[in-house]
């Protein structure tokens, strides 16, 4: 009696696995089907098209979310249908199922609120670790011979290093500080400077994109261009991406400034020229002195006594 009972549940689990597998395959090829159907709705808009860009990016989220939630109670269906024994054998099917899932493009999911949270931490820790190897390097150590070079640079100008904090917004606090020291009672903070550069870029998509990258080299393409310029926007502890060339050009027009940014080997990298007879904003660009790589200084004039 017991022999056929188990006879029977092998029956049942055979055939409910047949069934959970037919149902993976039919997801597989479903997903299949909407990665090419959004490739080819990426490929259909216009380098001009911003709107339709912005309600392509939309009904592509929509398409994947109503596509997982269709399949998530497809799945929970057939699963709560399947006889216990076969929860077992239900990972057999899934590595393929995940690989194909994997090839779909992602779109920003709700975990943002931790991931900032976790790029805080990981922020603190490099400043840590910035500040005690500052405190340990050697007199003949390249940040600190970078660092001469530009003290020699400014004295010549009669300037001096004023410094910025090493957090990632090194640049926009530096240009931040020089419009305070050059206007006066003027006051700009660094996520002001921020959003100016955001909102030059966005205004001049075709001048600045095909120059743009993310911090690890890739370039960026037209469906990433509003993503960075959020980034730019916001400060680094909310996810916010480092300041460079085209931020620095933005800023020269849209602050109608000229800035000239210092380096060690003697030579000044200039933005705005356009703008010179205005009093220019002056910063120093370092590579060494920081661990954290690159890193923006500002400058103050030397008063005589």
């Amino acid at each position: 009696m017991d022999l056929d009972i188990n006879v029977e549940e092998d029956g049942q689990a055979e055939v409910g696995i047949s069934a959970l597998e037919e149902l993976k395959a039919k997801h597989r090829k479903e997903k299949k089907e909407l990665l090419a159907k959004i490739t080819n709705l990426k490929h259909s808009v216009g380098k001009d098209e911003k709107k339709r860009r912005k309600e392509i990016g939309a009904a592509i989220e929509k398409m994947e979310k109503d596509m997982k939630d269709r399949h998530e109670k497809e799945l929970l269906e057939i699963e709560t249908t399947l006889p216990s024994k076969t929860n077992l054998e239900l990972s057999s099917v899934e590595s393929e199922e995940k690989k194909v899932e994997d090839a779909l493009p992602k779109q920003p999911r709700v975990s943002k609120a931790s991931k900032r949270r976790a790029k805080k931490v990981e922020m603190q820790k490099r400043m840590e670790k910035a500040s005690a190897e500052a405190e340990e390097a050697s007199k003949f150590s390249a940040g600190k011979l970078e660092m001469d070079a530009i003290n020699s640079i400014l004295l010549k100008r009669n300037l001096r290093l004023h410094e910025i904090p090493p957090n990632g917004d090194c640049l926009y606090n530096a240009i931040a500080h020089q419009m305070l020291s050059v206007s006066g009672n003027f006051e700009i903070t660094g996520v002001d400077v921020r959003r100016k550069a955001a909102t030059y870029i966005r205004a001049h998509e075709e001048e600045f994109l095909p120059f743009l990258t993310w911090e690890d080299g890739s370039p960026i393409d037209e469906m990433e261009f509003e993503k960075y310029c959020f980034q730019v926007e916001s400060t680094s502890e909310k996810g916010g991406q480092w300041g460079g060339e085209p931020e620095l050009r933005a800023l020269s027009n849209v602050l109608e400034r000229k800035i000239e940014v210092l380096q060690p080997e003697g030579r000044a990298t200039i933005f705005g020229e356009q703008y010179s007879e205005k009093k220019p904003l002056v910063i120093t660009y370092h590579r060494h002195a920081y661990s954290l790589g690159e890193h923006y200084n500002s400058t103050v004039a030397i008063v005589q006594t």
